[in-house]
């Protein structure tokens, strides 16, 4: 194939998806790269023609499978029929549905797939074709008459996709194929249908049998809303099976290009960078058969968002995934988008408890809503599988039995359940309300947590947690929970309990393992106490801390703040150096974290478990340690990865540039860390939710704790920059005064109007208290002043008065 002048064609001819409005797909994408496992060549009885046929690896035995090839008319894959047409023998090829399944084509139409070639390709020389499907009345298989694709089809094109087609009525109609049951249709047949010795390359691909419609209806409901740097469109699917163009005018409606095609009922767009500040007008079209609808349209109006905008956006598309993401009957979240549809995670489910209090207090979605979607998960774990109390890893989500996690994990996973009683814990605090729902949540949270037998995780009262324990297996995977890794919160909501408590000792002996938990050392200039080599992945200083509050908790082993904050520079600054050269590693593309990767799955770190993966999740959820450098990150994978990163549920959950890969998907454990650390660095809200909770107070004084039960939503950051600006209202000739003495500093400034629009940007240098700083040139008005110094942060209102 000429891969050079094919890449013009793909480009152009692969954004147009064909979706029929009733159609049966036997042929969209190979088993892997190479090979289609449903794709036969009948290699008995080929004779002297020949047909390029494979196996997969490890089952030379199954020598029969039809080779793909990596160029596709759509997707990933075509079928790559690779034959020569001997008037001593004869080729067959039948494609088969990928999961082997019949399927009913009798209401159907037509039978159409894509054909490209790179050489002269006569009409005459296309297969025969027909179907395979099981007899009428019986269970065997049985193929149809064989009918030339020829008498309905033209030459094809060289050099691009062809779109070929059969009318099924020949076949229906022709009496000798009376014994095939045409509603358990199995595969489509090609056969050879040249008897010259000719040798000819071809790749297939979208093999679909398809009923026609003569009108396609037009989209209703498109709403269009405009971000910072895309807009979100959304919209009624008028029927089944549509495929739907987007197009955009960045002109005020005079010219419109195609921005990009998809089959589902929204699309995210975007826009060039001249396209931001501006109002969009956008287009949306139904086709399928090659026909179109009438267009919708809508218009969005984009604009620069201020840093508080851009952290409120992240929040409401990572909370999707916990509503829309859901397990809709039962609410319960999945461990991963890219899943099954029904394995819940219970761990998930605790942090979307908290992101569900989050979409409360900010109204992302009607009040009443959330309450009615809260109880139906309380419901779920209170009639699901439970081990003494304790939940398991993984549930199906349809029959709430408990869902192995591995071969002797089919029972409680006490990691787990900790996390699903902080999102307990914390609805009880917050839902104080004297109306039905709220007395609901509050008491069912309150029962079901205090339900959870923690001491018999000490398998016979050893001085030690254990992290399992299965109805068929005891405690045989003899897994202890000790730190330092994510699971402090473990011990301190055993300790919290009081029905089922732990004492101090079991935390001691068993987390703290007599102290051996401390282990100083310094990465970067920032110490840490507790951490492995390096600090561990990122997400050891987000599970524990998504209602623990960090700041000002210490004991006899650490002062967690400072733990963390310091665990989250050493990823920023190991990022910056680069010490493996990994692509695009830097200040602003960094954080290494449990997430999937290109080999599967792995909690990354630092040195030993660096593979070049970056996972968003790491610094979004250092929000409250790493401000400065987090934002940085959001705004470097939000504004300039954009559509490749940014999806339906927010930044996707890993890349890796080393290896140009992307996992468009999302997963449970990561999308909550997102919601619930970003509130807390903008309000303290879960922090204090929980904080305020008596016996979590109780546990943590009974551990040795020192801490804190509520952080202000104005000193959020234990590093706030605090400042003054004087003149102040004035002509904008000001001078900004810091309290504390600082021999050299280094300040961006950022003013914005009240409509979040970013007017001026500055980095002034001075020493001492004071900074001289020039905004005359504003016109009147109000504005927000932001200073950003490294990792301080504050922001106070401006007047400008000349």
């Amino acid at each position: 194939m000429n891969k050079s002048r094919l890449v013009v064609l793909i480009i152009l001819i692969g954004l147009f998806r064909t979706t029929w409005a009733q159609e049966v797909t036997f042929f969209t994408e190979g088993t892997d790269a190479t090979y289609y496992d449903q794709g036969l060549v009948d290699v008995a009885n080929l004779g002297e023609s020949t047909f390029e046929h494979t196996y997969p690896p490890g089952a030379p035995q199954y020598d029969d499978k039809v080779p793909c090839s990596t160029t596709a008319y759509q997707g990933a894959t075509s079928l790559k029929f690779n034959y020569t047409s001997s008037p001593n023998g004869n080729w067959k090829a039948t494609i088969f549905r990928n999961d082997w399944s019949t399927a009913d084509i009798s209401g159907m139409d037509s039978i159409s797939f894509y054909v490209y070639t790179d050489n002269a390709f006569p009409a005459s020389a296309l297969p025969l074709i027909g179907i395979r499907a099981i007899q009428a009345g019986g269970t065997s298989e049985v193929s149809s008459q064989l009918y030339a694709l020829a008498d309905y089809n033209n030459d094809l094109q060289t050099g691009q996709w062809n779109r070929v087609t059969f009318p099924l009525s020949v076949i229906f109609n022709d009496t000798n194929n009376s014994t095939l049951d045409f509603t358990k249709a199995k595969g489509i047949i090609f056969n050879q249908s040249e008897n010259d010795n000719s040798s000819r390359l071809i790749l297939l691909d979208e093999i679909t049998a398809f009923k026609s419609i003569s009108e396609v209806p037009a989209v209703t409901g498109l709403t269009a809303k405009g971000y910072d740097s895309h807009a979100e469109l959304n919209w009624t699917i008028p029927m089944n099976d549509l495929s739907y163009q987007i197009y955009a005018s960045f002109d005020g409606g005079q010219t419109f290009e195609l921005r990009g095609e998809t089959a589902q009922n929204y699309y995210l767009d975007f826009v060039p960078a001249s396209a931001k500040n501006s109002t969009v007008t956008y287009r949306v079209i139904a086709t399928t058969q090659g026909k179109e609808s009438t267009p919708a349209e809508q218009t969005a109006t984009l604009r620069d968002f201020t840093d508080d905008e851009l952290l409120d956006m992240t929040e409401r598309y990572a909370f999707r995934y916990f509503w829309d993401g859901a397990h809709q009957a039962t609410g319960m979240a999945l461990e991963r988008s890219n899943g099954s549809g029904t394995t819940a995670a219970s761990g998930a489910t605790g942090m979307g408890l908290m992101a569900m209090i989050v979409a409360y207090e900010r109204e992302y979605r009607p009040r009443d809503e959330i309450k009615d979607r809260i109880l139906k998960i309380l419901n779920f774990l209170e009639n699901c599988d439970r081990h003494h109390g304790a939940w398991s890893h993984w549930y199906d989500a349809d029959t709430y039995k408990t869902k192995p996690f591995s071969a002797d994990d089919d029972g409680g996973d006490l990691v787990e359940t900790s996390y699903v009683v902080q999102g307990l814990i914390a609805l009880k605090n917050y839902f104080t309300g004297t109306d039905d729902k709220s007395v609901q949540i509050r008491q069912k949270a309150d029962e079901l947590w205090k339900g959870v037998d923690w001491d018999w995780y000490r398998q016979d009262g050893q001085n030690v947690l254990y992290w399992h324990w299965s109805p068929n297996y005891g405690f045989a995977k003899n897994m202890k929970v000790q730190g330092w890794d994510e699971c402090l919160t473990t011990y301190l909501m055993a300790a919290a309990s009081p029905t089922h408590g732990i004492p101090k000792e079991v935390y001691e002996q068993g987390w703290a393992r007599n102290g051996s938990i401390v282990n100083p050392r310094t990465y970067y200039d920032f110490p840490i106490s507790l951490s492995p080599d390096w600090g561990g992945p990122l997400f050891w200083i987000h599970y524990s801390f998504l209602g623990i509050n960090p700041h000002g908790l210490k004991d006899q082993y650490a002062d967690y703040w400072q733990e963390n904050v310091n665990t989250a520079k050493i990823h920023h600054a190991y990022a910056v150096d680069n010490p493996k050269n990994f692509p695009n590693y830097s200040d602003k593309c960094w954080g290494l974290t449990a997430s999937d990767d290109p080999d599967g799955y792995s909690a990354h770190r630092p040195y030993d478990n660096d593979n070049g993966t970056i996972s968003p999740t790491a610094a979004l959820a250092s929000m409250p340690y790493t401000p400065a450098e987090s934002l940085k990150a959001l705004k470097y994978f939000y504004r300039e990865r954009g559509q490749k990163l940014f999806g339906l549920y927010g930044p996707y959950d890993a890349f890796n540039d080393n290896v140009n890969w992307v996992q468009p998907a999302y997963i449970g454990i990561d999308q909550g860390p997102i919601v619930v650390m970003i509130e807390n660095y903008r309000t303290g809200l879960l922090w204090n939710t929980l904080m305020k909770d008596s016996d979590v107070q109780a546990g943590l004084d009974e551990l040795g704790f020192q801490y804190q039960t509520s952080t202000d939503a104005n000193d959020i950051l234990s590093n706030k920059q605090e400042f003054s600006v004087y003149p102040n209202p004035g002509s904008g000739q000001v001078t900004i005064y810091f309290p504390a003495v600082n021999t050299q500093r280094s300040v961006d400034v950022n003013v914005f109007s009240l409509d979040g629009r970013m007017v001026l940007k500055k980095n002034i240098t001075g020493s001492g208290t004071e900074i001289f700083f020039d905004c005359s040139a504003l016109p009147d008005g109000m504005y927000i002043l932001q200073l950003v110094n490294g990792n301080n942060y504050g922001q106070t209102k401006l007047v400008i008065q000349k």
